[in-house]
């Protein structure tokens, strides 16, 4: 069993490099510029070789950090990564739980204090705005997605995913607006445009990860494309699709990237409680 968990998370890290790949790849094509294409058989490994070229790199140690939140975070994250990864539906994994969907929730809002506390270590400026625009994604939109999550385990009165798998029987045809919705709510989740009030990518100044550099900064960037992989797989599953089901919602998640504008504050909270949870309602009603 400890063997299957481990390959688990090993084959999660293989695939983060290549969908950053993938990534790259296609902003270069839908911004009309080049992707990288010269190392090796096309760039292939392009993604190996910057991870390996960020762990050669010096980790500098700022004075005006706080220094034991600083480095000690990476880890917290990392952990949270590797429990909520040992969740997914498989025979031999932790899905076994009677109440594992409570478990996920669990270690998905941990996620949210993973990044408050990364944004306050780093004691900026700019890192505590990202904190504060954390915070209102937080009050927002992880509502709407752990009533999303609860439509169709309430219907079937089931809360472990390995039985919801199961249970082909009561297969739930959803509407497009439930599609809709769940991938809305989880790109604000991810911190995805048109959501990315965390990092603020579009700007010139980013957002927690300013002062986070070299290995610090690498390990980051697996935390969240782990989590980004996760919601991906986990979607997919709920609809009871195939892999390709996945890898187009992964390039829909890219996409957005390339072409959506951030939204403002007032927006973002006019759109989810004035016409999101309106929606979420209709669906229980």
């Amino acid at each position: 069993m400890f063997i299957f968990e481990f390959l688990l998370m090993l084959f999660l890290l293989m695939s983060i490099m290549f969908i950053t790949l993938m990534e790259r790849k296609v902003l270069g094509v839908l911004n009309n510029r080049k992707s990288p294409n010269f190392f090796f058989m096309n760039s292939f490994f392009q993604s190996l070789m910057d991870f390996i070229k960020l762990l050669t790199k010096k980790v500098l140690k700022l004075n005006f950090i706080l220094k034991n939140f600083w480095v000690l975070m990476i880890f917290f994250g990392l952990m949270m990564f590797f429990l909520i990864s040992l969740n997914y539906p498989f025979s031999n994994s932790m899905s076994y739980f009677y109440m594992n969907f409570f478990f996920f929730f669990m270690i998905y809002s941990l996620m949210a204090f993973f990044f408050l506390l990364l944004s306050y270590s780093s004691n900026s400026f700019f890192s505590i705005l990202s904190m504060f625009r954390v915070l209102i994604q937080i009050i927002s939109y992880e509502v709407g997605l752990m009533f999303l999550f609860f439509f169709p385990l309430i219907l079937m009165n089931i809360f472990n995913f390995y039985f919801y798998f199961f249970s082909s029987n009561l297969i739930i045809f959803f509407s497009l607006i439930y599609i809709y919705l769940l991938v809305l709510v989880s790109l604000s989740e991810m911190n995805r445009l048109p959501f990315d009030f965390l990092e603020s990518e579009t700007e010139l100044v980013s957002g927690f990860n300013i002062e986070y550099m070299s290995s610090l900064f690498s390990f980051i960037f697996l935390i969240e494309y782990g989590f980004f992989l996760y919601m991906m797989m986990l979607i997919n599953f709920f609809f009871f699709l195939n892999d390709f089901f996945t890898l187009m919602l992964i390039f829909f998640v890219i996409w957005t990237r390339s072409f959506f504008p951030r939204f403002r504050y007032d927006k973002m909270l006019y759109f989810f409680w004035k016409e999101v949870v309106l929606l979420i309602m209709y669906l229980y009603i």
